[in-house]
């Protein structure tokens, strides 16, 4: 995969219980159903689909969340965007 810097919104409560109640494989599947549903680039564009699941689960399970706490920490509603 090509590397970029993941951007988010923050998680609703929804978005929340959505990922504990279908991420039933462990921290490498919560990480990957995270990064599908909340990563964006810095235009507010998703970045993942469900399609990119079996890619993302073939990566290491530090690398996933290294890629979770760098879309939490690049919160767009925290960086104002420039048009």
């Amino acid at each position: 995969m090509k590397t970029k810097t993941l951007y988010s919104m923050p998680l609703t409560l929804y978005e929340i219980d959505l990922l504990h109640y279908t991420s039933v494989g462990g921290d490498k599947e919560y990480f990957a159903d995270a990064l599908i549903l909340k990563a964006l680039d810095y235009e507010g564009e998703k970045q993942f689909t469900k399609t990119d699941k079996p890619k993302l689960l073939g990566l290491r399970r530090e690398t996933l969340e290294s890629m979770y706490l760098e879309m939490f920490n690049n919160d767009l509603t925290l960086n104002p965007v420039l048009h």
